[in-house]
C-alpha cells in the first residue's frame, strides 16, 4: 500500500537533492577547518634590511628585540615626572591671588548730526 502524500516523482528527485546537500556539507567542513597560523617573517625582513642598508636601519638592536626595553621606558618616564615636578615648583609661585575688578559702565557719548 502506498502513502497518499508520497509521490514517486519525489523519489527520483531525492538523490539529486542530496548532491547539493553533500557539496554544501563538504564546503562547510572545509570552512570550519582550522588553518595553521601564518609564519612570522618580521625578524627576517628586519635582518635583511639591516644587512642591505649596512646598519642604517634597525641598527640599534632594541627595536628588533623580542622583549621591550623596560629599563628605557622606566628611565624615560621617571625623567618626564622629574621635569613636570620641577616645572610645577618653578611656576607655582607665579599664580598669586586674584585681584578684584571694579566694573563700571562706560559713559556713552552721542554725536549729534
Amino acid at each position: 500500500m502506498t502513502d497518499p502524500g508520497h509521490d514517486e516523482a519525489n523519489d527520483a528527485a531525492a538523490p539529486a537533492a542530496q548532491e547539493p546537500d553533500e557539496s554544501l556539507r563538504s564546503m562547510l567542513r572545509g570552512a570550519l577547518r582550522e588553518e595553521a597560523p601564518p609564519p612570522n617573517v618580521l625578524a627576517g625582513v628586519q635582518k635583511r634590511i639591516r644587512e642591505r642598508s649596512k646598519g642604517k636601519f634597525y641598527a640599534d638592536g632594541w627595536s628588533t628585540a623580542k622583549h621591550p626595553p623596560l629599563n628605557t621606558y622606566l628611565v624615560t618616564s621617571l625623567l618626564m615626572l622629574a621635569i613636570l615636578g620641577i616645572s610645577y615648583a618653578l611656576l607655582s609661585p607665579l599664580v598669586g591671588s586674584p585681584v578684584p575688578v571694579r566694573n563700571q559702565p562706560v559713559p556713552v557719548q552721542l554725536i549729534p548730526r
